[in-house]
């Protein structure tokens, strides 16, 4: 249709073998029938029940007894899905007998096993055939004819009779133009075929390989942009431990401070004095982590390809280092470390020189009470952390951003109050004796800075969000294998196939075909049409350009099986059974799909209402528009994409039979397995447990989090760090309290259960605030992937080791402390 075959008549043609053609007693077996366009003869109109007219040859209306007007009967096979080949019977009325030469055999296309057949008894055609139906005329008339028709009917009647998603023309006839020769149209066609035809359509396609790979190897899912999430609160971490020990830092040379000043020195000078120094720290600093962050990625590139290979599935791994990326890291690191130290500076300008050279730098205590403007700063970052999340609930923002943006709002929040609630004076005056009073007066303590007990908190809690976030998505277990609504469906086996599956297994004779007979009784096979393509899971490290996509029986879309995250349900009915989205009919022509809500935001990174586009050579011409009308939760259908069988038939006409099954078996799941496997090993099949081939997807995703949750160790070990530095600290500035408070009576027990009540004060504070703004965070996401928020055993062990490495900490630096002499600080006070 797309030639340029002007004044060129065209004549369609569709040639099909009848089993049998009858009139009366009379019958003719094995006969080619060809579509034409009989113009000259009426058509019924569809529906009606008169019957359409058929044109016998003289040869087989002399078999036949044919006259014009007498009804005629052609059986045929047809082929229906699932895999049946089934015996049809269409009614005719002779409109006309033709010579033999009013045909000819090239209106039959060439067919193996029947055109270059010497007899009909050596026809091999892929369907049953009855060898003692032939006669020695049907033997006389292939020697003489071949495969010229015996029989014509309307093109219009071929079409829908004989039709299929296959197709419904066997050749088209040309006519030259008046004027022009059959050589010189064929040189026309010729010429023009190259670009009128599309080579797709018939299977040919030339890819860029290059380029398909290039595109595909950025990834399916940029776990480096995940990584800047979840260290961005380790970041937060470092910088707040180099405020507080450039702090320390300057807080025990606070009489140099004040000598500098008192000679002379200006208090920007002494600013640039000691930012010079810090300067040098941080580029050494940022050299070092440098060097550290390409050890650490050589480490977790190790891990992946031994330890953790599962999670990529290949060994085929390479370290890649961008110099420009370490620069432009460390660079950023320098620029916030001094950026920090500079802020910090400030804070000790308004302090005298007298107070300096005293060692006296209360005026960075900041204990003036809390102000009015920090309680609504606090109030206002609580609430847009709230916001956050809630838009990330209701879908508005992405979830990413509802989540980290929610998360550090609300953390920045709970700090900002922590802050102030040390800055508040007790109203409580410390009374009465034994150890609540020791304990009281070590709570006390911590509000003694409390601008560095915070920022240890503040390390901390950041850790702790990111392990306690990384721990909540972790997925153990599998799901029960009989319950429908779940990952598994209630299915047992997952069956894959390497060559499709003509017959039906949900069928008993199909079974039959197939040597699944045996199967147990109750044993349900149900089979799912799937064209190949690129895996969607994270078990596929690249981008899919052509995902694989899977299409169940319209009987399997009514059973209402698995579990959904999500839909575009706009009735009550489809809200009950999202499977019927996959039977709309998109006013914009998209083809309503289902994918598993991991495989859909991870790594096809869409969402419910989405589209994605298949390329051109995918259907055969056009791109096609799939759009997601719903997403299933934690499913075993994480690789491929759904989309219903009529859409499917449609889309794919060469695309037959069925290459996944599955199974709900009845009685042993692993004897069933076998057998399968046995009886489809020509096709060779490959069945798994359905819970076994959920939980693969599970160790990946559980393997990338461990990555992501060495960051949350390293940064409570930061953390840890700071809370001894802080405690020795305090300790070394307390030291003329504690020798006071020892020469009227404390002893070493009552410094360490002191030191154990601030610690206690400033761990729990941390973890729980890093806890609790992790789990308020989570609680859309929650909902939707039904993650749990109960901290795992493994987690809990880990941050009860970080508070008794902090408590021993802690009791090293009383135990330091008391064991000096205090005399001289007593004398001071």
């Amino acid at each position: 249709a797309r030639l340029p075959l002007n004044g060129v008549t065209r004549r369609d043609v569709f040639t099909y073998l009848g089993n049998t053609l009858t009139i009366g007693d009379h019958q003719v077996p094995y006969s080619l029938v060809t579509g034409i366009n009989l113009s000259s003869l009426p058509t019924p109109v569809s529906g009606s029940s008169v019957a359409p007219p058929i044109v016998l040859n003289s040869w087989a209306a002399e078999q036949l007894s044919a006259r014009s007007g007498d009804p005629l009967t052609i059986e045929y096979y047809r082929w229906e899905d699932p895999g049946q080949l089934v015996t049809k019977r269409a009614d005719f009325r002779v409109a006309g007998i033709v010579p033999i030469a009013a045909g000819s055999r090239d209106l039959a296309p060439d067919y193996p096993g029947i055109s270059n057949a010497t007899s009909l008894r050596d026809w091999d055609p892929p369907f049953p055939l009855d060898l003692r139906r032939i006669r020695p005329v049907d033997e006389a008339y292939w020697n003489a004819e071949r495969t010229t028709p015996k029989a014509f009917v309307p093109i219009e009647v071929a079409q829908q009779l004989w039709g299929s998603r296959y197709g419904t023309l066997t050749s088209i006839r040309l006519t030259p133009a008046s004027g022009e020769d059959a050589t010189g149209l064929l040189a026309r066609v010729a010429a023009n075929l190259k670009t009128a035809a599309h080579p797709e359509e018939f299977g040919l396609v030339a890819r860029d390989v290059r380029q398909q790979n290039l595109v595909a190897s950025r990834g399916a899912t940029d776990f480096g942009e995940y990584f800047v999430y979840f260290s961005f609160f380790l970041v937060i971490s470092a910088l707040v431990l180099v405020v507080l020990f450039f702090r320390l830092g300057i807080e025990q040379r606070v009489r140099e401070l004040g000598l500098l000043r008192a000679v002379g020195v200006t208090p920007s000078g002494i600013r640039r004095l000691f930012a010079t120094e810090g300067l040098i720290l941080a580029v050494a600093g940022s050299l070092l982590g440098a060097a550290g962050a390409v050890g650490y990625a050589a480490l977790l590139l190790k891990a992946l390809t031994t330890r953790w290979v599962d999670a990529v599935g290949t060994t085929a791994l390479t370290l890649h280092v961008s110099g420009l990326l370490l620069v432009a890291g460390s660079v950023g690191g320098v620029v916030a470390a001094v950026t920090c130290i500079w802020t910090t500076l400030r804070q000790f300008r308004h302090i005298s020189e007298r107070s300096l050279l005293a060692g006296d730098f209360s005026g960075t205590s900041g204990d003036t009470g809390p102000s009015n403007r920090q309680r609504l700063m606090a109030v206002g970052l609580f609430g847009v952390g709230l916001a956050l999340v809630a838009l990330a609930a209701a879908a508005i923002i992405p979830p990413e951003a509802g989540f980290f943006g929610g998360a550090a709002a609300l953390l920045i929040a709970a700090l900002m109050l922590a802050h102030l609630v040390l800055r508040r004076p007790s109203s409580h005056p410390i009374a009465g004796h034994g150890w609540p009073a020791i304990v009281h007066l070590a709570v006390r303590q911590a509000s003694h800075r409390p601008g560095r007990t915070v920022l240890t908190m503040t390390v901390l809690a950041a850790a702790t969000f990111i392990l306690v976030t990384v721990d909540a998505f972790r997925r153990e277990g599998s799901p029960a294998a009989n319950n429908p609504h779940s990952g598994t469906g209630g299915y047992a086996l997952l069956v894959r196939t390497l060559l499709p599956i003509v017959h039906d297994p949900s069928s008993a004779d199909g079974r039959k075909e197939l040597n699944l007979a045996s199967l147990a009784p109750g044993t349900r096979i149900e089979p799912w049409r799937v064209r190949q393509g690129d895996d969607a899971s994270c078990l596929n490290l690249y981008q899919p350009v052509s995902p694989r996509i899977a299409a169940p029986t319209d009987a399997f879309l009514h059973e209402g099986r698995f579990v959904f995250q999500s839909s575009l349900a706009t009735n009550e009915e489809e809200r009950k059974n999202p499977w019927l989205l996959l039977q709309r009919q998109e006013t914009d022509g998209a083809i309503p799909v289902i994918a598993d809500a991991n495989s859909m935001t991870y790594v096809l990174h869409r969402s419910v209402g989405d589209e994605f586009e298949l390329p051109a050579t995918v259907a055969g011409g056009a791109p096609v528009k799939l759009k997601f009308v719903a997403a299933l939760q934690d499913s075993i259908f994480q690789s491929e994409v759904l989309m219903s069988s009529g859409h499917f038939r449609r889309l794919f006409p060469d695309q037959g039979g069925y290459q996944m099954l599955l199974v709900d078996a009845a009685g042993d799941a692993a004897k069933v397995s076998d057998e399968i496997e046995q009886a489809l090993a020509d096709l060779d099949a490959d069945a798994v447990e359905t819970g076994t081939y959920l939980a693969s997807f599970h160790r990946v995703e559980n393997t990338y989090l461990s990555t992501f949750q060495a960051l949350g160790g390293l940064g409570l070990l930061l953390g840890t760090v700071g809370v001894g530095t802080v405690l020795l600290r305090n300790v070394l500035e307390r030291r003329r309290e504690l020798g006071l408070l020892a020469a009227v009576g404390y002893r070493r027990s009552h410094f360490i259960l002191m030191a154990a009540a601030e610690t206690l004060v400033i761990v729990v504070a941390g973890l729980l605030l890093g806890a609790a703004c992790a789990m308020i965070a989570m609680v859309p996401t929650a909902r939707e992937r039904s993650i749990h928020l109960l901290l795992s055993p493994a987690l809990l062990l880990m941050l009860a080791g970080v508070f008794g490495v902090a408590l021993l900490s802690s009791v090293a630096a009383i135990a330091a402390a008391a064991r000096s002499p205090l005399l001289a600080a007593l004398r001071s006070e």
